[in-house]
């Protein structure tokens, strides 16, 4: 009995103890990894839940530089259309003003045309007096 003893003494001091210490350190170890990785999974949802803060910041900034680029090209067209409009506007008048004016010269041809027939008219209708 009292080897057995002496060889449990001697297992314990030997063997048990720096396996068992050598255990707990591991064990230690492990822990301090999950704690870690469960540290770096937080950092990582903030990192995620940035990221989708920043990709909603980008698209309402290009939602609202599209519209901004949308309204100056609207307010853009319209000028030109207007300006387009009021030179269309004064070509449009310039020939109105030419055609009456045509216009007028050709009847005050015609009234000289119609004056000469008609004494022409009137020369060969009648006898010569």
């Amino acid at each position: 009995m009292v080897e057995f003893l002496l060889l449990m003494v001697a297992l314990d001091k030997v063997y048990f103890t720096p396996l068992g210490k050598f255990m707990d350190e591991r064990d230690a170890a492990i822990r301090e990894k999950l704690s870690g990785v469960k540290d770096t999974s937080e950092e990582v949802k903030q990192l995620e839940e940035q990221a989708v803060a920043v990709m909603k910041a980008a698209r309402a900034e290009i939602s609202a530089a599209l519209n901004q680029m949308k309204k100056e090209t609207q307010a853009e067209v319209e000028q030109k259309i207007a300006e387009g409009r009021k030179k269309v506007e004064v070509e449009l008048q310039e020939a109105l003003a030419s055609l009456e004016q045509q216009k007028e010269e050709t009847i005050k041809s015609l009234d000289s045309q119609i004056t000469a027939l008609s004494q022409e008219i009137v020369k060969k209708v009648l006898p010569t007096v």
